[in-house]
């Protein structure tokens, strides 16, 4: 598991979450394999994953492997 600044990467389950902030959420699915966390109140998004996040962001993952965890 890699850790940084408010995103996460599993490497074995290959899932990529980007966290803003935490609260009451409901969750979509905007296109296969991204949901999205919203606040329950006011639509503003708290967090996004992405499944097979290796094949759609490669170059992002890279760069937080080789930073390494926090």
């Amino acid at each position: 598991m890699i850790e940084r600044d408010g995103v996460r990467y599993d490497e074995q389950a290959d899932v990529l979450y980007i966290h803003r902030r935490s609260g009451p959420a409901v969750t979509e699915e905007v296109i296969p394999g991204v949901s999205v966390d919203l606040d329950e109140e006011s639509g503003e998004v708290l967090g996004i994953e992405i499944v097979n996040a290796s094949r759609v962001l490669a170059p992002l993952l890279e760069g937080l492997r080789r930073q390494g965890p926090k």
